[in-house]
């Protein structure tokens, strides 16, 4: 059985939302950013943050 995900706050989980819509590095703030990436749900690439797989399986799963 898979441990469960690391919560995520309301707000964190509506920034991976924003994330998975694209360019959204300057909507988010960037504890938001810096989080999703640590925990791997996003990368930042060329400056710009895009999920991961694993922060696509984070958001169909929900908050």
């Amino acid at each position: 059985m898979a441990d469960p995900p690391p919560p995520l706050s309301a707000d964190e989980f509506a920034s991976l939302r924003e994330v998975s819509r694209g360019e959204a590095q300057r909507e988010i703030p960037q504890s938001h950013w810096e989080r999703l990436v640590s925990l791997g749900y996003a990368v930042r690439r060329l400056g710009e943050l895009g999920l991961t797989a694993s922060g696509v399986r984070r958001l169909a799963e929900g908050e």
